[in-house]
């Protein structure tokens, strides 16, 4: 298996449950090897709304919709777990967020 690298705000495609893929940032880096990740989807009517995400230059490029941070989703890993999960064919990273955008989803928490 590859050696990953992890960057805060780096976006990684991830095939978990129900529906597969979604994706997820690195937002802190919890102890020496783990990371904090938190999942972000499309807004919804009931989404949670502590960090809303608009499609533009800050953000990355696979947001193309109003997108929101999906806290209770969130996950700790270290790279050998995320390595398991991404989705196969995925770039690594995905993409990644600016630094003003990260403050924002960590200030979300």
């Amino acid at each position: 298996m590859a050696s990953i690298t992890i960057n805060l705000g780096d976006a990684f495609l991830l095939d978990t449950p129900p529906n597969s893929q979604h994706l997820y940032i690195a937002i802190a880096q919890t102890s020496g090897k783990d990371y904090l990740f938190v999942n972000i989807t499309t807004r919804r009517p009931n989404s949670e709304t502590a960090c809303v995400l608009l499609p533009g230059l800050d953000v990355p490029s696979f947001i193309i919709r109003e997108s929101v941070i999906a806290y209770q989703f969130a996950r700790e890993m270290d790279a050998t777990e995320l390595a398991g999960l991404i989705s196969i064919s995925s770039p690594i990273p995905k993409g990644s967020c600016s630094m003003a955008v990260l403050t924002q989803i960590q200030q979300g928490v």
